[in-house]
């Protein structure tokens, strides 16, 4: 009895080669676009983050009295020797007075991230308008998220 394997509908090595670099190729391109979408996923998340730090700096500036908040001043958040907080803002007349913005770090993941804000008063009649500015870092390039808030005198 004779059998004969002639036919068997096998592929050859040079077949499973080409498709490998094929699979290969395709694979790169997922990955370059998975770390695309990382990157743009970690850039919001830290831009998220610094609206709920203006966010929190601006409920502390509304909580603080009136007489309390400089009529003008500016300090910005590139300026030197910024003062680590935990809470933003709590203390503006002094940051103010002395050029020196505060520094927040926040837990993002697993790393930690560093956010510098800056202030810039300026008062109308009986209304002190605060623009609250938050800087980071990230990847090299600066970035910034800017709010206004307003304070006025109650009416007494």
């Amino acid at each position: 009895m004779v059998s004969a394997f002639r036919n068997n509908g096998g592929f050859t090595l040079v077949e499973v080669l080409v498709a490998m670099a094929i699979l290969a190729i395709l694979l790169l391109g997922l990955l370059g676009g998975l770390i695309t979408s990382m990157t743009l996923n970690l850039r919001t998340y830290l831009r998220d983050e610094a609206k709920l730090i203006a966010l929190e700096c601006a409920e502390n500036i509304r909580n603080t009295p009136y007489e309390l908040i400089p009529q003008s001043g500016s300090v910005s958040c590139s300026a030197q020797g910024a003062v680590a907080v935990d809470s933003p803002c709590t203390d503006l007349l002094t940051r103010i007075a002395s050029g020196t913005p505060e520094r927040v770090r926040r837990q993002i993941r697993n790393a930690s991230a560093s956010y510098t804000l800056g202030w810039s008063v300026a008062t109308n009649d009986n209304v002190k308008a605060v623009q609250i500015q938050v800087c980071w870092n990230y990847m090299g390039r600066q970035y910034s998220h800017t709010i206004t808030t307003v304070v006025g005198r109650s009416s007494r």
